[in-house]
C-alpha cells in the first residue's frame, strides 16, 4: 500500500511540474485579447497606483491581486500578467487526487491529465481572465465538499465558507455553481436527507459558525480592497444585479448551442468518455457521481440559456464532465482484460491522442486564429508587432503617442503603451488630426484625417479578427474539413487599424 501511494505521489508530481511547464513556455507571446489586456492593466494600476474598486464589468477583485502580487515580486511584463492564472491552472491539476476514493486511481489521474493537457483548460489556464480561477477555486470547493460527505471533519466547514467566499470574489457565476449545487441538494434533501443531516451533525455547531466566520471573514476584506472601500460589500448584491441585466444584451452573438459546438469540435473526447463514465455512475451512484451528472447538464443548460456567450465560459460546464471522464476511464480500466476493455483502452488512447492534438493546434499553432472554436473576438498577431516596434520608437528616444478609443480601441495599447505616456481620443467621428509621432488610427479615423496627415508613413494591420459561426453552414463535410485542416465552415472577418509613424 505504501509503495502504491508513493506511485501515485510521483505521478501527480510528474504530471503536475509538466502542467506548470506547458503553461509557462511562451507565455506571454501571444497577443492580448481585450479582456486579457484590461485585466493586466488595471492590476498594475492597483500595484502603481494603490487604486483599485470593485465593478462588476470586471467581475470579481481577487484576480487583480494575485496578478499585482506576480507584478511585485517578479515585474511587470507580459508573461507575469499571464503567471497568476497559469499557476492557477496549474494547481487545478492535482485536485482530483483528493476525489480518487469515490472516481477510482486511475479516473482521478485521467482527469488530471486532462485538465494539465485538453485544449480548452490549457488554453485558457495561459490566457489573463478570471474563468481559470474560479474552476480552480470550484474544483477545490467540490473535493472539500464531497470529502466532508464521505468523512466529516471539523475543518472542512471553515474551509468551504473560505472557497465559496473566493469563488464570489473572483466571478459572479457562482450564482450559477450555487444554483446547480443547491437544486442538487435540495433534492438530496427530499429523497435521501440522512446522507447530509448525518456529516452536518457530526461536526457541530462551532464548526459552523467558524464556517460563517470565514466566509464573512474572506468575503469582506476581498470585496473592500483590505478594508479600504467599506462600500465593496455590496459586491454580491451589485454583481448580480449588474449581470442579470445584462442578459437580453447578448454578449458574444452566438447561438444557443454554441458551447455544444465547441466542446464537440475541441473536447470530444470528454464526451464520449463522459457518457461512458455517466453509465457507470447510474450503474453504481454515489452522491458524488450522480452530482457530477446533474452538474455537467444544468451547466450547460444554463449557459447555453445564458445571454452572454464567449469560449471561456466552457470551462464551467466542462469541468464535471472531465470528472465524469475519469470516472469513465476508471470503468474502462477495471474491464481491460475483457474484450470489450481492450477496445475501450483503444477508445482512450485515440481520444487522449485527438486531446493532445487540439491543444497544440490551439495552443502552439493557431494561438490568436479566430479558426479555433476556443479563439473569441481576438486581437491580431500583428498587434503584438506593432506595440513591439512603437515601444522600441520609444526605447530610442521621446516619442508622443495618440491612440484612437473609438469602438472601444483603447484595450489592449493601455496594456502595452501603460510606460509611454499615451494619450487616448476618440476621433472616429469627431476631433483634429493629432500631431504626435505615432498615431493609432481605426478604420473610421484613418478615412477622416489622412488628408491632413502628411509627413507620416501609414500602414494598415489586422486589429481584431474574429469568426461569424454561421449554423446554417456546419455539415459533416464541414465538420471534417475542421478537424482535419482546422478550415472554417463559414466566414472569418475583422476589425482593422492604422498605424502612422512620422517620418
Amino acid at each position: 500500500m505504501e509503495r502504491r501511494r508513493r506511485g501515485a505521489l510521483a505521478a501527480y508530481a510528474l504530471l503536475t511540474a509538466a502542467a506548470l511547464a506547458v503553461r509557462l513556455v511562451d507565455l506571454g507571446d501571444r497577443p492580448f485579447h481585450h479582456d486579457e489586456s484590461q485585466d493586466a492593466y488595471f492590476s498594475w494600476i492597483f500595484l502603481t497606483e494603490g487604486d483599485y474598486e470593485y465593478d462588476p464589468l470586471l467581475h470579481g477583485p481577487l484576480r487583480f491581486y494575485l496578478t499585482a502580487a506576480m507584478y511585485l515580486l517578479f515585474g511587470d511584463s507580459d508573461f507575469t500578467a499571464r503567471l497568476a492564472p497559469a499557476l492557477m491552472g496549474t494547481l487545478l491539476v492535482p485536485l482530483p487526487a483528493l476525489l480518487h476514493d469515490q472516481i477510482g486511481r486511475a479516473g482521478a489521474l485521467a482527469a488530471a491529465a486532462l485538465l494539465a493537457f485538453g485544449p480548452s483548460y490549457l488554453y485558457f489556464s495561459r490566457f489573463a481572465r478570471e474563468d481559470i480561477y474560479f474552476a480552480a477555486i470550484s474544483l477545490a470547493l467540490l473535493a472539500v465538499t464531497f470529502r466532508f460527505l464521505d468523512r466529516p471533519r471539523a475543518h472542512q466547514p471553515a474551509l468551504i465558507g473560505a472557497l465559496l467566499a473566493a469563488a464570489f470574489a473572483t466571478k459572479e457565476t457562482t450564482f450559477i455553481t450555487g444554483f446547480v449545487g443547491f437544486t442538487f441538494f435540495a433534492g438530496v434533501l427530499i429523497f435521501r436527507r440522512e446522507l447530509l443531516l448525518r456529516p452536518v451533525r457530526a461536526v457541530g455547531l462551532e464548526a459552523w459558525g467558524w464556517a460563517l466566520a470565514a466566509f464573512l471573514g474572506v468575503y469582506t476584506v476581498l470585496f473592500t480592497t483590505f478594508l479600504t472601500h467599506p462600500q465593496g460589500v455590496q459586491g454580491l448584491w451589485t454583481g448580480l444585479d449588474y449581470w442579470l441585466g445584462q442578459h437580453e444584451v447578448g454578449r458574444g452573438g452566438e447561438a444557443w448551442h454554441f458551447y455544444g459546438v465547441v466542446l464537440l469540435g475541441e473536447e470530444w473526447p470528454a464526451l464520449l468518455l463522459g457518457a461512458v463514465g455517466a453509465v457507470a455512475a447510474l450503474r453504481r451512484p454515489t452522491l458524488l457521481r450522480v452530482f457530477l451528472i446533474w452538474a455537467f447538464a444544468l451547466s450547460l443548460a444554463v449557459y447555453s440559456w445564458a445571454g452572454e456567450k464567449f469560449a471561456w465560459l466552457v470551462l464551467h460546464p466542462l469541468l464535471p464532465l472531465l470528472l465524469l471522464a475519469g470516472l469513465g476511464v476508471q470503468a474502462i480500466w477495471d474491464a481491460r482484460r475483457r474484450p470489450y476493455g481492450v477496445a475501450g483502452l483503444v477508445a482512450v488512447a485515440a481520444g487522449f491522442a485527438y486531446a493532445g492534438y487540439a491543444s497544440f493546434t490551439v495552443n502552439a499553432l493557431n494561438r490568436a486564429d479566430p479558426r479555433e472554436l476556443l479563439v473569441s473576438t481576438q486581437s491580431s498577431e500583428e498587434v503584438a508587432r506593432v506595440a513591439d516596434d512603437v515601444v522600441a520608437r520609444a526605447e530610442r528616444g521621446p516619442t508622443s503617442i495618440t491612440v484612437d478609443a473609438s469602438d472601444g480601441a483603447t484595450f489592449p495599447w493601455a496594456w502595452y503603451f501603460r510606460d509611454l505616456g499615451a494619450g487616448y481620443v476618440e476621433l472616429g467621428a469627431g476631433g483634429t488630426a493629432p500631431q504626435a509621432d505615432v498615431l493609432v488610427l481605426t478604420e473610421p479615423a484613418h478615412r477622416r484625417l489622412r488628408s491632413s496627415l502628411r509627413g507620416y508613413e501609414a500602414r494598415p494591420f489586422p486589429f481584431r479578427v474574429w469568426w461569424v459561426r454561421d449554423p446554417g453552414e456546419m455539415s459533416p463535410a464541414a465538420w471534417w474539413r475542421w478537424f482535419t485542416k482546422r478550415e472554417p465552415w463559414s466566414p472569418t472577418g475583422g476589425m482593422s487599424e492604422w498605424l502612422y509613424e512620422r517620418r
